[in-house]
């Protein structure tokens, strides 16, 4: 693979903020969202409304909680953080479809759409 198929490959496998929003309001069904950070509880304040919190160490074992034939749409910190794409390489290597949220919660937040506080 050479640079600009690597680069067209991460294009395909993201997607805006505002796409994923707009795909599950029109149809919630078809995905889910999941936060893959790791951080202690103290650090993670808030996330995207309604997303799973999944951390990346849990993910392996908690696969059967994940519904098959629905889009995952992994998120993370921010675009910067790679565990969105080490999830999103477990997530395929196990049959799902999955989308990285482009940008992660920070992107999400600075568009303004919905948070939720973490309990």
């Amino acid at each position: 693979m050479n640079r600009i198929d690597y680069l067209q490959a991460v294009v395909e496998s993201q997607r805006s903020p505002i796409e994923v929003f707009m795909n599950l309001n029109e149809k919630p069904e078809s995905g889910i969202i999941v936060d893959v950070r790791i951080a202690e509880k103290a650090f993670l304040q808030e996330k995207i409304k309604g997303a799973l919190e999944i951390s990346l160490i849990e993910l392996p074992s908690k696969l059967d909680q994940l519904p098959q034939g629905r889009t995952i749409y992994v998120t993370t910190w921010s675009g910067a953080c790679t565990l969105a794409k080490q999830a999103s390489l477990l997530l395929l290597d196990a049959g799902f479809s999955v989308i990285e949220i482009g940008g992660g919660n920070v992107a999400w937040k600075e568009s303004g759409l919905p948070m939720e506080e973490i309990a």
